[in-house]
């Protein structure tokens, strides 16, 4: 599978959770307070990096522990299981060579052109970013602030 394959697959896969996405990325916003700069996408992929991942929206800034409490579970976006038959949703396994770095940077790379165009315009005046906490990557600015 090509590197274009991979992201192709997996941004389909995201599509199909747009919806709750960007619900929740609004109920995000409209929580946000003066106290909260920024919001950012962690992308967690799991140590063993076959392809299991989630994605969690967490709030930068002085009311960020609050803000993050108060939405709670709701701050996940999106999340790949292993299953009784596999993972769910099913997602393309990681290539054939691909080191661990290499398919946290795709998998940052696409779930930040998938939250993208789910940020509601408007708000608050704050910044948005995609990242991977444990990676060396820098985080990559999306939503309508960004342009």
């Amino acid at each position: 599978m090509t590197t274009a394959e991979y992201r192709d697959t997996l941004a389909a896969v995201l599509r199909e959770a747009s919806p709750a996405a960007a619900s929740k990325l609004a109920a995000i916003q409209r929580v946000a307070t003066a106290g909260a700069d920024g919001v950012l996408i962690d992308v967690f992929v799991d140590e063993d990096a076959e392809g299991t991942f989630s994605v969690w929206a967490r709030f930068e800034g002085d009311d960020s522990f609050a803000l993050d409490r108060l939405l709670g579970e709701e701050r996940e976006l999106f999340s790949v299981i292993w299953g009784e038959e596999g993972w769910e949703p099913e997602v393309p396994p990681r290539p054939s060579g691909w080191s661990r770095q290499a398919l946290t940077d795709a998998i940052v790379g696409v779930v930040a052109a998938w939250v993208d165009p789910l940020i509601p315009v408007g708000g608050p005046d704050m910044w948005w970013e995609a990242a991977a906490p444990d990676s060396a990557a820098e985080p990559i600015a999306v939503g309508p602030q960004h342009g």
